[in-house]
């Protein structure tokens, strides 16, 4: 499936947040294999750098809401998160599961057509090097054609397109932007991704009139999702896929 919004089938897909994350422990393996059986158009993930430099999958900058450990993850090794369990906290029955690293993440969408939206984390905590790291290894695994990069730290979007113009990159942002289409338009985005109550159809329609595409957060009902889909959005992304895959697709 292309990336580009003017390419795209007039459809709206559905990206499984943090994979399953309803019903498995959000940015493990067990939760992206879930997502990819459940035939979802593609898989949204936080980007995060360790102390040694490996690209791991985790939301917030430290790790002890979703695992037995604490820590930020800056501080620490592959190694060092290698030894808690990612899984524990969202049930006994998922104990075993570990942090993943993105390459893990690529060997499994290899062979599959499924977009990833790879959210950068750059919040209070910055990862020097983090975009050219990034861009080396989704060229070096010929993934550059179904990455989108997104961020709130819309200065790391930036230096991704000043690092290479065919990065797909769209702003995260939550309240409403004015005219986010002419925003998009100053550093290059493809997209962009707001929470789904900052957007309305006429800024959909403009900014399919400029190929910008329009990905909304966090959709966990139907009813919003098809109301969505209804006024022209090009993909939602949500906690619950197979209920919306359910919905939208039936």
């Amino acid at each position: 499936m292309g990336l580009r919004p003017e390419k795209m089938e007039v459809i709206m897909h559905i990206f499984a947040h943090r994979g399953n994350s309803s019903v498995y422990p959000e940015n493990t393996m067990i939760s992206f294999r879930s997502a990819v059986e459940l035939g979802a158009d593609g898989i949204e993930t936080d980007i995060h750098l360790t102390k040694d430099g490996i690209l791991v999958i985790t939301h917030d900058e430290e790790i002890s809401r979703v695992s037995d450990g604490t820590g930020m993850v800056k501080d620490m090794t592959y190694d060092e998160l290698q030894k808690f369990d990612f899984g524990l906290w969202k049930g006994e029955k998922f104990k075993g599961e570990k942090i993943p690293t993105l390459d893990n993440l690529l060997d499994l969408l290899e062979g599959t057509e499924m977009v990833l939206n790879i959210e950068i984390k750059m919040g209070f905590v910055l990862y020097p090097g983090i975009e050219e790291k990034l861009l080396e290894t989704i060229k070096s695994r010929g993934f550059m054609d179904r990455v989108i990069f997104s961020s709130f730290n819309h200065y790391s979007l930036a230096r991704l397109k000043g690092l290479d113009m065919s990065a797909k990159v769209a702003p995260l942002y939550e309240e409403g932007i004015f005219e986010p289409y002419h925003y998009a338009r100053t550093f290059g985005a493809d997209y962009i991704h707001p929470y789904y109550k900052s957007v309305e159809q006429s800024i959909i329609e403009e900014c399919h009139k400029q190929g910008i595409g329009v990905n909304l957060w966090t959709v966990n009902d139907k009813e919003t999702a098809e109301y969505l889909k209804s006024i022209g959005a090009d993909a939602v992304i949500t906690d619950y896929p197979e209920v919306l895959i359910n919905s939208i697709r039936s």
